[in-house]
């Protein structure tokens, strides 16, 4: 039996109308995601949880606002996700073409942060996991 268990995110129905789970890094990977994309405050019974990340929205995409989110990240993780160790935060505010997801146009280079965390699973070091998520922001 899998050490995690809990709800798929973002939230799903299975065929036979019951909310979908995720087990074991995949629960991981679905926590992390939503500790990134939730702002404090909008759990009331944990009000100090999530990560400022739309703060940043309306900032320019230069070092400086890489470096607020690599910290905000950073003490988000390390208050939050226990089961895990961080081997590193990448944070990109300059996409070149070849990288942008598909649906994004060349303008969108500019205004894209990206985000990697890559970690270890404490009961199973040997595999190195990552999640990448984009951000939009202003593009300075």
């Amino acid at each position: 039996m899998d050490k995690f268990l809990g709800l798929q995110y973002p939230l799903m129905k299975t065929p036979q109308g019951l909310m979908a789970m995720n087990s074991g890094v995949d629960q991981i990977k679905a926590d992390i995601l939503q500790l990134l994309l939730t702002n404090p405050g909008e759990r009331v019974m944990l009000p100090m949880y999530g990560v400022n990340l739309r703060k940043l929205i309306f900032e320019p995409n230069d070092t400086t606002l890489e470096m607020q989110a690599r910290q905000m990240i950073a003490d988000a993780l390390e208050m939050w996700e226990p089961r895990v160790v961080i081997q590193q935060i990448e944070i990109t505010s300059k996409f070149n073409q070849s990288e942008l997801d598909s649906f994004d146009t060349r303008e969108d280079a500019d205004a894209i942060l990206g985000i990697k965390i890559i970690f270890v699973d404490p009961q199973n070091i040997q595999v190195i996991e990552e999640l990448k998520l984009e951000i939009p922001v202003n593009g300075g």
